[in-house]
């Protein structure tokens, strides 16, 4: 029961950051991300990888955009450029 309780508690924190719904919140859950600050320190690119592989290498771009405008607290749709530029946190490359 409390484990059940913990994943519940994990996937509301999450949902208060930019872009991220109960299905996202799930996903995230599923690979390990349990909180907001754990999130705000991934990669997107990473973490999208692992949604990709978890869901059957089917998951669309827009995921990643969700991901990085939630790292970056700003709309999804405003990632769309920097889909090709690193401009988060742990990013290894420069643009």
């Amino acid at each position: 029961m409390n484990k059940e309780r913990g994943k519940s508690e994990s996937v509301k924190r999450l949902q208060v950051l930019r872009n991220i719904g109960p299905a996202t919140a799930i996903r995230l859950y599923s690979i390990g991300i349990e909180s907001p600050e754990q999130l705000k320190k991934s990669n997107p690119e990473e973490l999208y990888q692992q949604l990709k592989e978890r869901a059957g290498g089917k998951l669309d771009i827009c995921g990643l955009y969700q991901l990085k405008g939630a790292v970056l607290d700003i709309p999804w749709p405003k990632c769309k450029n920097l889909a090709h530029r690193t401009n988060t946190p742990n990013s290894r490359r420069d643009a």
